[in-house]
Order: C-alpha cells, then structure tokens, then sequence
C-alpha cells in the first residue's frame, strides 16, 4: 500500500473543485473562508446560533451546512457525522470550494483521572487510529494542528477563564470497545482525551495546505469507566450544566480563532 501512497501529490487539484459538491450539495461561494466543522448536525445549529444573518446553503445525507457572519466575517457550520471514513469526505469537499480555516468543535471523553466533565481539550497533535487516514499516508505520519491556530484556540480558552487541557488526543474508530484495555493503554502512555474525527481533520487539512485544529469538550471520563472488569460505556453526564457550560465556551473559542486566523492569512496575502 505504501508503495501507491508515496505516488500521491496533494499540490495537485482533484479536479472537483469548480462543481457543486457530490455530498454537501453547495459550490463555491456558498461558504466562508473558515469553516467550523462538528459532527453532530445539532451542535451545528447550535454554532450557528452564534452566527448573524445565518442561511442553510446545503442539507444532503445529514450534513448540514450553514453561512453567517461572526465579527464581520464570514463563516460557515458544517456537521460531518461519526467517524474519520465520514468526516474526511467533508473535510475534502469543504476545501474543495474555497475553505482555509478548519476548526472541529466536538465531545472527547477523557482518559486521564484528574480530566472532568465540562473541561476543554486542545491537543497539539493525535494518535491516527482513524480508520481513514491510513489511505492517505503512511502509518508513521503525524496528526498536528496549524501552529496559529492552535495557539489561538489556546489563547481565547485563557481569555475565557475555562479549565482546558493540552496534550495528545487519541482519535479512535470504536467507540463501544468493550475491554477496558482498550481504554487503559493509551491512558498508560498519558493520552489526554479521545473522540473519532479530529486526526482526520488535521491529516487532510495539512496534505492540503489549509489551516486546521480541534477543540473538545469533555463528556465523560473513560479512564474511571475502565476500573472493573465490565466496561462501562454510558454517557450519563452528557446533560450536566457544566458540560453544556464547555460547549458554549468551545463555540465561542471557536469563533474567535476563526477570526483571528481568517485576518491573519488575508494579511499574508495582501
């Protein structure tokens, strides 16, 4: 397999980039510059909530995708469902018409004992476990933000005053793993947090020279989940005030990064 994946270009077009996308159903101009990409369609009419003058521009297959205005710039929500194999279609499209900035608003769930519910992870980089990277490159490439992004996001969670969290995420492809090794190892190794997306964002945003990064809000504590012999995979803290509390405050982070990186490459460009 490598042998064919070393023969790949990502400078080059894929030819699909002037048409109305196969399955987010919009084409250029449809979207700004930055794009914030969640997996759950209703978290993506939540951000856009945040949003002024929002308009739907594509609704295909339940991905949702919707155009407003933050601080005078034009940014568009796009969900991406469950899993790197769905996300990366989108991740693709989405800069196959004109999307620069890429910022994954997502859960995690933390592997790390002293991580709560309603905290934030922004990872420096993730363990591709993906389950659709490893058709792009090699198993020994690296899942890592855009630096300026990455630090916006950190700045703008300080300014916040929210307790975050930086390190490795782990992005896995299964979540109703039943052993709770499967959990353990990688907490050994002092993974902060895991979710299914965000190596696959940062992957193909770098291939292909757009700027990405991830912030998580944490849901549950797989590491507590994982003590007995019986895993348990319940998600009972989903509906807690704090953890809607890290939601809102990832939004707005979010948002601000935008921005702040959208200004940045269009003051590189002038």
């Amino acid at each position: 397999m490598e042998q064919w994946l070393a023969a790949i270009d990502y400078s080059q077009p894929t030819q699909t980039e002037d048409v109305e996308q196969y399955h987010l159903r919009c084409r250029k101009g449809d979207i700004g510059k930055a794009v914030i990409v969640p997996g759950d369609p209703g978290r993506a009419e939540m951000i856009a909530g945040f949003l002024s003058g929002v308009k739907t521009v594509g609704d295909n297959r339940g991905l949702i995708t919707y155009t407003g205005t933050y601080r005078d710039t034009p940014i568009s929500v796009t969900s991406t469902g469950m899993g790197g194999p769905s996300a990366a279609i989108v991740y693709e499209e989405l800069i196959n018409i004109g999307a620069e900035v890429l910022v994954r608003v997502g859960s995690v769930a933390a592997l790390q004992d002293d991580i709560n519910p309603g905290d934030l992870s922004i990872p420096y980089g993730c363990i591709r476990d993906d389950g659709a990277t490893q058709y792009y490159v090699p198993a020994n490439f690296p899942a890592v933000p855009d630096p300026r992004l990455y630090q916006s996001l950190v700045k703008h969670a300080e300014a916040e005053g929210v307790r975050h969290w930086k390190g490795i995420n782990w992005t896995h492809s299964a979540f109703f793993a039943r052993s709770p090794e499967y959990w353990l190892a990688w907490s050994r190794k002092r993974v902060l947090t895991l979710e299914m997306e965000a190596a696959t964002l940062m992957t193909i945003a770098y291939l292909r020279g757009v700027a990405a990064a991830f912030i998580g809000t944490v849901f549950e504590n797989r590491f507590r989940q994982a003590r007995s012999e019986q895993m348990d995979l319940s998600v009972p803290s989903y509906t807690k005030p704090e953890v809607a509390a890290g939601v809102e405050a990832s939004i707005r982070i979010a948002l601000e990064a935008c921005v702040e990186r959208v200004s940045q490459i269009e003051g590189e460009k002038s």
